[in-house]
């Protein structure tokens, strides 16, 4: 049976490298692609993109379900997505998930939609980002 990750997905360390060059291809914003113009900035210094801190959370998600959620079709959004805290060069964040509810779906009897919390938090426990992700799966898949 399939099941959707649900638990620790693991960490990622933010290099700095990484984050300017994330930055420069999908949000080209000063304050994450210039060290320099980023302490001036209202930030104090560089800071990974939000997109960055979201990409890498489907990066574990993808990985983690590669061979466990054959029961997946397709995600149809997300809700409630807060950048908590900014993410600064060397900081790691352990990305978490877990399922918070479970809808039969009347205009797809064969599918429910799965909905989770995920969370990514550094290593004293600090909130750094949340989201509430949505993915449809075949009735009755394991979660």
């Amino acid at each position: 049976m399939a099941s959707f990750p649900d638990g620790d997905l693991g960490e990622y360390t933010f290099t700095e490298s990484e984050m300017i060059a994330f930055a420069r291809q999908y949000d080209p914003q000063t304050f994450h692609t210039d060290p320099r113009a980023a302490e001036a900035s209202i930030h104090g210094g560089l800071i990974a993109s939000g997109w960055m801190t979201v990409a890498v959370m489907m990066k574990l998600i993808t990985a983690r379900a590669a061979d466990t959620t054959p029961g997946a079709v397709i995600s149809p959004g997300f809700e409630n997505l807060r950048w908590h805290k900014a993410v600064r060069p060397g900081t790691t964040l352990r990305y978490t998930s877990r399922v918070t509810e479970r809808r039969a779906l009347k205009s797809r009897p064969t599918l429910e939609l799965v909905l989770s919390r995920a969370e990514a938090r550094d290593r004293d426990g600090t909130l750094y980002m949340s989201i509430v992700t949505k993915v449809l799966m075949e009735k009755g898949s394991a979660a």
